[in-house]
């Protein structure tokens, strides 16, 4: 599929060649832009991220009406902001509408301009896709959406809207570490450190290896000890996050609670 005839279309697509429901060599367009789409989703996978783009870019030369291609060019956005910091977030918001604007019903699409649109801090417009795609009977995965719900809340500073609707992502998926830190944040932000300390720490003792490494976890958990005038207790939970990265901006953060706790 890396052959010398791909190369040939797309040398004629990047000149700019009309659509016209064919390609050159009696290429179907359609078809060019599924493999195109395939390849990305196998650079995705193996977290090659700029060369997922580089096909997923391709794929939507060959058929602007790939919602799925669109959709994975949002992704990648985010997926290098996360691993590179290189944050495009108005290409991003672009790529993940026009899927939608491809395919109305591609309710993933909507779900991923809800989270770019957080990191905007449009959170009035987030809110307004994820309440009801987190209530469409249709979409599978509705605790994400009641999630990412509670995150906006918490970013407007609104923490019993962020607990009201994280009780509803935990009561979908229980055992979910990432809602129990997300809603020892929200406690945090109403001052009660008690039980924000309760559920910090439930969240890093799930059985999962996963939420042993919920790096904002231990952040979180050293801030609120902190706070609680326990400095030697934060400083091991600073490390900890350390531990498991110093290059993240949490990372870098937990490197400064170190220094604080350790006076």
């Amino acid at each position: 599929m890396r052959g010398a005839a791909w190369g040939i279309a797309w040398g004629v697509l990047v000149l700019g060649c009309p659509r016209n429901g064919s390609m050159p060599n009696g290429a179907d367009p359609e078809k060019v832009s599924r493999a195109e789409y395939d390849l990305a989703l196998d650079d995705w996978q193996h977290q090659r991220y700029r060369a997922a783009m580089e096909h997923a870019q391709k794929a939507i030369s060959a058929d602007d009406n790939n919602a799925e291609a669109h959709r994975l060019i949002a992704l990648l956005y985010l997926a290098i902001c996360q691993a590179e910091n290189d944050c495009r977030w108005e290409e991003a918001e672009k790529a993940a509408r026009k899927a939608i604007a491809v395919d109305p019903e591609l309710r993933p699409a909507k779900h991923l301009l809800a989270v770019i649109l957080i990191q905007q801090k449009k959170y009035d417009e987030a809110i307004a896709i994820l309440r009801p795609l987190a209530e469409d009977i249709v979409y599978k995965t509705p605790e994400l959406a009641w999630y990412e719900l509670g995150g906006a809340y918490l970013e407007k500073n609104e923490p019993d809207k962020a607990l009201e609707v994280l009780e509803k992502a935990l009561a979908l998926k229980p055992g979910w570490c990432w809602v129990d830190y997300r809603m020892g944040v929200a406690f945090e932000k109403k001052g009660n450190l008690i039980k924000a300390e309760e559920l910090l720490k439930r969240s890093v003792d799930r059985p999962d290896p996963i939420c042993k490494r919920l790096q904002d976890a231990w952040e979180a958990l050293g801030r609120v000890h902190e706070k609680l005038g326990q400095k030697p207790v934060a400083l091991e939970e600073y490390k900890q996050c350390v531990s498991i990265s110093d290059k993240t901006s949490i990372g870098k953060r937990c490197v400064d609670g170190v220094v604080r706790c350790a006076k």
